[in-house]
């Protein structure tokens, strides 16, 4: 509404519904003339309100004579668009017909529902959306907004999507550490020393204890702080130096004189294979001769010694010669055909071709040695002594086991050594008739070394088929206790974890822990003793020849492996296998045999020289129920470790040649190089897992799960990998 005052000034202003509860006061500002009661008048007529008593406007005291005494009203426009405050009047939405509207657009005021808000916020359209950002206003946004939803999940998206990615390239990136170097074995710790030893052992204990003997040197490092806690010498130089003397004088009286590294070494040897290593939580043994000294802990000085009595039931076989190519060699000492084969295989191509000639020339120089020192040739003879060498026919022996000392009596009814012919006969027509050739190198070396063996008495072996009376009772029990029979062969006796079992020539009896027989069984062939570890005295290649595992005992002999019922003696499988030196077994009881590749007749000719045949080592593994071969590989060499998921096969050559001291040796240069090689194998399948290599052999090797210890002969050196 305009209105014009009787001075002559103009006013427009809205009119409203509120006018009515609340009047207006309207004073003009250019004369002071107060025209409210007018104006409210208006107002009543404009929204059809009951009209109050006639009113005047107030005198003018100088009106303008332009514009009259009257106060004029103008009605040419129509009453103001209320204003967006008050736009709500409708309750629906302007956009949805017959929509409830729940909000207002922050532009305009029109009212707007859900639908207007999922789609535009608090807009009711995007221009009103546009003409606010324009003017800067902070207009909220509306959770519910279709736009913001998507926002929202796709950010989220996103952020799972980056998470997934980072989480793949991170275990892409973990995957190729860990199978490239977190699972292969890497060193963590390793010592290295001046002075070469020959024997040594290693062995993880404790919670980061790395105890070794390096030769004669024992000590105890701390691998958190990678230093030595204690170092002491087991072997004092004195003793190295009285033992190269004893050496030097007895070479003097020969006619072929060694060099004094050649001596020396011989003493250190000698002095060395003497110590064993054995540790027991905190408590650290060193074994040497009739001598066991504990070594405390913390300082390493001697703790306790003690006197060991060592009993040997029967002296052990003349150990075979190896390939005979130095003139110092013993040539009366029959060979080994597994050792001369090892040893030719590893030659170098061009020493193999020359192989024949280096038989002859060694040959020679053997036979002229021999007849210098005018030592004719001895054939060996195999004789059983008992442990004190006197005339007695039976000795005692007292036992460990788990349930108390055993006492082990053996007296000798009947001396019989059977011998027979090892080897195949000599062919009648010799390698060297007719053209000599590369191509017959191999057989040459093969005719000459087989005759060397003849003539060394090594053509025939002896077995023992004596009489021995055994008793087997508990220490401290009368005589009369405990079991007493006969048996054929030199008896040996295995305290398993629920029986006693004897074992002898081919014979097995099982006994109870009273030592009361049980039932007994005959074997194919003898059984043989276990392969034992020179450092720690324990099984090296697995248990064996008896073990016992739940209600099974296995037995095995030199070509046959068989499984009896433990209660009733029962045979409920044999499996041929020639050569099997332990058995190890998984978390499901399988059995892991180590064996070869050998035949029967390897068995029958154990002394016959084919230096073309090679004889693999072989890991089986066989179900205890049935005796079926589950899987059969070749890893290169045999088990040496079972724990958990973890099996290792390992393999080492070591010529025996040493630069420093061998550098004029005939042997120089002709074999391959020293090396070591460990494989951990897949219980599932036995497929290699990982391999590693040294171009150097070990003189010993110990496994604590994913650690290895390693003793070289100038390093000790401490392994370890990750494993799931």
């Amino acid at each position: 509404m305009k209105l014009q005052c009787p001075c002559g000034a103009k006013y427009a202003f809205d009119l409203a519904p509120e006018m009515l509860a609340n009047p207006v006061s309207f004073i003009c500002p250019a004369c002071g003339a107060d025209h409210s009661v007018f104006v409210n008048e208006l107002v009543r007529q404009e929204f059809g309100a009951p009209a109050a008593e006639p009113v005047s406007l107030p005198p003018v005291a100088a009106p303008s004579p332009a514009t009259g005494s009257r106060l004029t009203i103008s009605h040419e426009t129509k009453p103001a668009t209320p204003t967006p405050e008050a736009a709500p009047v409708s309750k629906f939405c302007s956009k949805h017909r017959g929509v409830l509207a729940t909000e207002n657009c922050a532009e305009c005021g029109k009212p707007i529902c859900p639908e207007c808000l999922s789609l535009f916020g608090y807009f009711c359209s995007p221009l009103c959306k546009n003409k606010a950002d324009l003017k800067g206003k902070n207009v909220p946004i509306f959770a519910g907004q279709k736009s913001e939803i998507e926002s929202r999940f796709w950010r989220k998206m996103g952020l799972i999507f980056g998470t997934i990615a980072l989480v793949i390239l991170g275990a892409i990136g973990f995957w190729g550490w860990y199978q490239f170097y977190g699972s292969r074995p890497h060193e963590v710790f390793s010592q290295h020393f001046d002075q070469r030893s020959f024997y040594g052992n290693a062995q993880m204990t404790g919670k980061d204890q790395f105890i070794f003997l390096h030769g004669g040197t024992l000590a105890r490092v701390d691998l958190k702080s990678k230093k030595t806690v204690w170092s002491h010498d087991v072997i004092s130089q004195k003793e190295y130096a009285d033992a190269t003397a004893a050496e030097v004088r007895a070479d003097s009286a020969s006619t072929y004189r060694s060099s004094q590294s050649r001596l020396e070494k011989s003493a250190r040897k000698q002095l060395e294979s003497e110590l064993s290593l054995r540790v027991e939580g905190e408590n650290i043994w060193v074994a040497r001769g009739a001598k066991d000294t504990r070594y405390d802990w913390s300082t390493g000085n001697v703790a306790e010694e003690n006197k060991i009595t060592p009993h040997t039931l029967y002296g052990a076989d003349e150990e075979g010669g190896g390939l005979p190519l130095n003139p110092n060699d013993d040539s009366s000492r029959p060979l080994d055909p597994d050792k001369v084969g090892a040893q030719v295989q590893n030659l170098k191509l061009p020493a193999q071709i020359a192989l024949p000639a280096l038989l002859a020339n060694a040959r020679n120089q053997q036979q002229l040695l021999r007849e210098l020192k005018d030592d004719p040739k001895k054939l060996p003879v195999a004789v059983k002594k008992n442990s004190t060498g006197d005339s007695e026919n039976s000795i005692v022996r007292v036992i460990h086991s788990s349930d108390g000392d055993l006492r082990f009596t053996v007296r000798l009814l009947e001396r019989r050594m059977v011998a027979h012919s090892a080897m195949k006969a000599p062919p009648k027509k010799s390698a060297l008739e007719g053209e000599v050739n590369q191509s017959k190198t191999m057989d040459i070396a093969n005719e000459m070394l087989n005759e060397m063996q003849r003539n060394a008495g090594g053509d025939t072996v002896e077995e023992d088929e004596s009489r021995f009376q055994v008793s087997v009772r508990k220490a401290g029990e009368p005589e009369t206790a405990g079991w007493t029979g006969e048996v054929v062969g030199p008896p040996e006796l295995h305290p398993l974890k629920t029986v006693n079992v004897l074992t002898a020539g081919k014979g097995v009896v099982v006994l109870d822990k009273d030592n009361k027989k049980i039932w007994a069984a005959t074997l194919t062939y003898s059984v043989p003793g276990a392969v034992l570890d020179d450092e720690a005295g324990v099984a090296q290649f697995g248990a064996g020849p008896c073990v016992e595992r739940g209600n099974t005992l296995y037995v095995f002999d030199q070509a046959v492996l068989t499984a009896f019922d433990l209660s009733s003696g029962n045979a409920r499988w044999r499996l041929p296998s020639v050569g099997v030196m332990g058995l190890f077994f998984d978390a499901q009881d399988n059995v892991l045999v180590n064996t070869t590749s050998g035949s029967p007749d390897d068995i029958k000719y154990s002394r016959q020289i084919d230096v073309t045949k090679t004889t693999d080592a072989i890991v089986q593994k066989i179900s205890p129920q049935s005796g079926k071969i589950l899987w059969t590989v070749k890893p290169g060499g045999h088990i040496s470790y079972v724990a958990g998921n973890i099996i290792y096969a390992t393999q080492s050559y070591d010529s025996g040649f040493d630069p420093e001291e061998d550098g004029n040796d005939l042997t120089d240069g002709l074999q391959k190089k020293d090396y070591f090689r460990l494989v951990r194998l897949d219980p599932k399948s036995g497929r290699e897992l990982w391999i590693y290599e040294q171009q150097r052999a070990p003189s010993s090797v110990h496994f604590s799960g994913t650690y290895i210890e390693l003793v070289y002969k100038k390093e000790v050196q401490l392994l370890k990998y990750m494993t799931f």
